[in-house]
């Protein structure tokens, strides 16, 4: 089948005006806190601000997608997440807290844990 009849672009927040369900959600989210921007490269600085800060905290848009992702996944979908660095912790409650399993993490080519990976269903 031809991929253009197989493609469809939507204008969604989140997950929102979005049909499911889907094997696979891969997100790759604005997840840096308002409160780190001190710490910011000037070469990261230039990028749009809604592409890098997600709140206070940092993991605010990641929460709510953890939280809109089962409606849209089918049993045993995979939800594949970008995450900043520290934000491992938060992101395995929040998971968990929503009923993902097979939760796990994987490390970016430095060895920081950039990456997580659960199944609901």
């Amino acid at each position: 089948m031809d991929l253009v009849k197989r493609v469809q672009f939507l204008k969604s927040n989140l997950l929102q005006n979005v049909d499911g369900p889907f094997d696979l959600v891969v997100a790759n989210l604005p997840y840096i806190s308002t409160d780190a921007r001190h710490a910011l490269s000037r070469e990261v600085l230039h990028d749009p601000e809604t592409a890098l800060f997600a709140g206070p905290q940092g993991n605010e848009l990641l929460r709510e997608l953890i939280e809109q992702a089962p409606r849209h996944l089918r049993p045993g979908g995979l939800l594949a997440l970008e995450i900043g660095i520290g934000q491992s912790e938060p992101v395995l409650s929040a998971l968990a807290e929503k009923n993902y399993r097979d939760i796990y993490f994987k490390t970016d080519y430095s060895g920081v844990t950039r990456f997580a990976f659960a199944s609901y269903g």
